[in-house]
C-alpha cells in the first residue's frame, strides 16, 4: 500500500462527478477504543464505504482484534502481511532509525506490563525492575524484519502495539481513498490525528486546534492552546496529561521509553507534529514525548517536511510553548 501522499491528480476521477451537484457530508463514529469524525464534499453518502475501510483495517492492524493480522503475529498463529502491516513497519523503522530508538513498536510487552496496552491484568501494579529487565530484551526493531512478505521475529516474546502509529496510518488509509475517489475538499480525524484537503464548507482552510494540556480533561472539557491553518498536510498529537497510573507516590504517565522500559521523565506535556502523512506525525509526536525537548527540537528541525509545537513545563514550573521554525506559518494570525 503506498499510504496517503500527493504527488498527481487524476483529472478523470474530477471530470466524472463535474455534473453532479456536490454538498458536505459529516459522518462520526466509535474505532479502535476512540472515535472518528469525517467531513467531505461529495455527491452521495460514502459512510458505507468508510465503515468497510476501518473495519478492513481492524482486521489487519487492530491489538484489540485477537484475529487481526498484528494479533495473530503476536500470539504465534501466523506471520503473514498485507500491504498496511508492510507500511507501518517500514515507517516505524524509519522513525526508529531518525530519533534514536526513542519511537518502537516492539514495545509492547513492556507497555502491556504498565496497563497502557490491550492487556490490562496487571492488577494495577507498578512493574517492578526485574520484571522491566526480563522484558527489555524482546524489545528492538532488530528483533523483527520483513522476509518476502512474512514478518519475522527472533523470540516468540516479541509483540508489536500499534497505538502510537495505527491512528495516523487509518487516517491516510481513508484520506487515500477519498483522494483517489476524486474527493478534493475533506477533513479525516480519527482519535485525534487528522490529515485535511482543500477547503471547508465557508470555503476557508481548515482551522485545526491543539489542545491545551489539562490533566484529566476529555472529550467534553478541552480547551485549544492554539488554533492552526492546515490543508494538504497531517497533523498528530502525542500527550501524558490524560493517561497515567500512580503507586501511590508518583505518576506515571504513558510514554513508555523502549530504550529503559520506564515512563519517560522530562518537561513536556504534548507535541503537535505536522507533516505530509499522519502515520509518521503519530509516530514522531510519540518518540518527541520520549525523546524530550532539546533533543526532539534538535531532530524536528533537522527532519525535512515536518514542524513540531512543543508544551512544557519550564524550571520555574510554568507552561511554555516552543516550535521548529516553519511552524509559524500554519499560525492564525
Amino acid at each position: 500500500m503506498k499510504y496517503f501522499l500527493i504527488a498527481v491528480l487524476c483529472v478523470s476521477l474530477i471530470s466524472c462527478n463535474s455534473k453532479r451537484e456536490k454538498e458536505f457530508y459529516f459522518y462520526e463514529g466509535p474505532i479502535q477504543g476512540t472515535t472518528f469524525h469525517i467531513t467531505y464534499e461529495w455527491d452521495k453518502d460514502l459512510a458505507r464505504q468508510i465503515d468497510s475501510l476501518l473495519q478492513n483495517f481492524n482486521k489487519s492492524l487492530s491489538n484489540y482484534d485477537p484475529n487481526s493480522k498484528i494479533s495473530q503475529f503476536n500470539q504465534n498463529l501466523n506471520n503473514e502481511t498485507d500491504d498496511l502491516v508492510v507500511a507501518m513497519i517500514e515507517s516505524a523503522q524509519k522513525v526508529y532509525d531518525n530519533t534514536n530508538g526513542a519511537f518502537d513498536i516492539t514495545v509492547a510487552p513492556i507497555v502491556n506490563a504498565w496497563g497502557f496496552g490491550w492487556v490490562r491484568d496487571n492488577n494495577n501494579q507498578i512493574p517492578d525492575s526485574m520484571q522491566i529487565d526480563s522484558l527489555l530484551r524482546y524489545v528492538g526493531m532488530n528483533k523483527v524484519r520483513l522476509e518476502n512478505n512474512l514478518l519475522v521475529k527472533d523470540y516468540p516474546q516479541t509483540m508489536i502495539i500499534t497505538n502510537a502509529i495505527a491512528q495516523g496510518l487509518s487516517v491516510d488509509y481513508v484520506s487515500e481513498y477519498l483522494f483517489e475517489l476524486g474527493v478534493r475538499n475533506f477533513l479525516v480525524e480519527i482519535g485525534g490525528e487528522v490529515f485535511c484537503f482543500g477547503v471547508n464548507n465557508k470555503k476557508e482552510p481548515w482551522r485545526i486546534g491543539i489542545d491545551k494540556p489539562i490533566e484529566g480533561s476529555g472529550q467534553q472539557d478541552r480547551e485549544n492552546q492554539i488554533i492552526i491553518n492546515l490543508s494538504g498536510k497531517a497533523i498528530a498529537t502525542s500527550g501524558n496529561y490524560r493517561k497515567f497510573v500512580e503507586d501511590g507516590k508518583e505518576k506515571y504517565g504513558h510514554s513508555i521509553d523502549p530504550r529503559t522500559g520506564y515512563p519517560a521523565q522530562n518537561e513536556l506535556l504534548s507535541v503537535s507534529v505536522i507533516g505530509e502523512n499522519c502515520m509518521e506525525c503519530d509516530a514522531y509526536a510519540t518518540a518527541f514525548m520520549v525523546a524530550g525537548l532539546d533533543e526532539s527540537l534538535k531532530i524536528a528541525e533537522g527532519i525535512k517536511g515536518i514542524e513540531a509545537y512543543f508544551i512544557y513545563i519550564d524550571q520555574d514550573s510554568n507552561v511554555r510553548t516552543i516550535a521548529t521554525s516553519g511552524f509559524e506559518t500554519y499560525t492564525l494570525e
